[in-house]
């Protein structure tokens, strides 16, 4: 068992805290439980008394990287003079929990931000962004903990623009768009593993099934997609033939579909991994189909429309779009959901700005989010705490604290980088 206390906080001061975020995270490999409590303080002819105000009984974390790893509470009243949060756990992962308390204010900004770690939660020292610097030819290696770079930039192929991860962080795949090719990177030692693998013409968006066995890569050049296996680093069969020019690629959380967004035929393709053939009609959505990410609970496809500047929903129970396509910024790109399934980020091209979509309601929180110039797309931590925004055009990466959707610092980069990627967090 562990107790994770913030202890009194005073709240006498301006501004002052009204309502209360508090989000836990199991950070390791075996279930947990945790109590969540919000107390006040208020004097009395003794001293002091305890109150609870607000209670949360035997939530139950699953390990990390599962669907369940983080349970999230918003808007806890706590407009009390002297107020805490305490989360008590227990089960075998009690000392991997991870709270974060956001204070909020009156008008929504945020206050004050407390962590509280169990023993063995290590999520801040376990994060490294890498990023394709398109210009430069070169993957970058990034220590989110120390805030330095792990080495000299990789050297990959020509024009690499995405970069994905297996399953257990060992390899990251980068598609190299002008050589046709996928390079493989070993992330123990961060070198070159084998000569680069061919795939189709211009390959854009890589995506790897959950068993980590096949990599499915989309060739905008030749309208196709490319299977690799992960086993052999080779390709598996002929390229599958899609819609017109093919850029994002999203499989299903079990491996057993993956959709396609078409960019030149305003489609969606739906792709049966187990046959590697495209099944039913392309589903229709708005105009140049950008960016696509499905929900951890497999229920749900959104996709953004770059040229209507909205995203469109897509219910994967009867693969169609589901109520009206969602208003975002100008010229929306690269969609990110987070791990808890309970937002998503939408990084806006034409106007430098992230939009951030409440997937309970289908709806845009807040307003957009200002970013660098020409934002690709967010990768977002394993605990969700943070989102990664690639600005191509001013050669840095936007750091957005997903608590109070606010940018609190910036990466550099090398030359026009275009997508970053979180090594997944695996802690036995």
């Amino acid at each position: 068992m562990a107790i994770l206390d913030t202890g009194p906080i005073d709240n006498q001061n301006n501004p002052r805290t009204t309502q209360l975020t508090i989000r836990l995270l199991n950070t390791g490999r075996k279930n947990a439980i945790a109590g969540i409590e919000a107390y006040y303080i208020s004097p009395t002819g003794n001293g002091f008394g305890n109150l609870t105000f607000y209670a949360v009984n035997l939530v139950s974390l699953n390990p990390i990287n599962q669907l369940g790893a983080t349970f999230t509470i918003e808007n806890v009243y706590a407009k009390f003079d002297v107020f805490g949060v305490r989360v008590i756990t227990s089960g075998l992962g009690a000392n991997d929990i991870a709270v974060t308390v956001l204070e909020i204010g009156e008008t929504g900004q945020v206050i004050d931000q407390h962590v509280l770690k169990g023993d063995m939660a290590q999520i801040g020292e376990l994060l490294f962004t890498y990023f394709t610097n398109s210009g430069d030819g070169t993957v970058s290696v990034f220590d989110t903990f120390t805030n330095t770079f792990i080495g000299e930039p990789i050297p990959v192929g020509n024009f690499p623009i995405f970069i994905a991860f297996t399953p257990d962080g060992t390899r990251a795949y980068v598609s190299n768009n002008a050589d046709n090719t996928v390079s493989v990177i070993n992330t123990s030692t961060n070198t070159i593993v084998g000569a680069p693998i061919p795939v189709g013409v211009g390959p854009i968006v890589i995506a790897i099934t959950p068993d980590s066995t096949r990599a499915y890569v989309a060739n905008q050049g030749d309208n196709s997609v490319s299977v690799i296996s992960l086993i052999t680093n080779t390709i598996i069969g002929a390229p599958i033939p899609v819609g017109t020019a093919p850029l994002f690629i999203a499989i299903t959380p079990d491996g057993t579909r993956a959709y396609v967004t078409n960019q030149g035929g305003n489609t969606i393709s739906v792709i049966d991994t187990s046959t590697n053939m495209v099944v039913g009609a392309p589903i229709p959505v708005g105009v140049q189909p950008t960016g696509i990410a499905i929900t951890p609970d497999n229920t749900r496809a959104y996709v953004s429309n770059r040229d209507d500047n909205t995203v469109s929903v897509i219910s994967l129970i009867t693969d169609t779009v589901i109520g009206a396509p969602i208003a975002v910024g100008i010229n929306p790109g690269g969609i990110t959901i987070t791990p808890d399934g309970t937002r998503a980020y939408v990084a806006n091209q034409g106007d430098g700005t992230v939009s951030v979509l409440n997937l309970m309601t289908n709806a845009v929180m807040g307003t957009p989010i200002p970013v660098g110039n020409f934002p690709i797309i967010a990768a977002i931590a394993p605990d969700g705490s943070r989102a990664f925004i690639t600005n191509m055009n001013s050669n840095t990466i936007s750091v957005i604290d997903t608590f109070s959707n606010t940018v609190i610092g910036f990466l550099p980069t090398g030359n026009s980088p275009l997508v970053s990627a979180i090594t997944p967090i695996l802690l036995f």
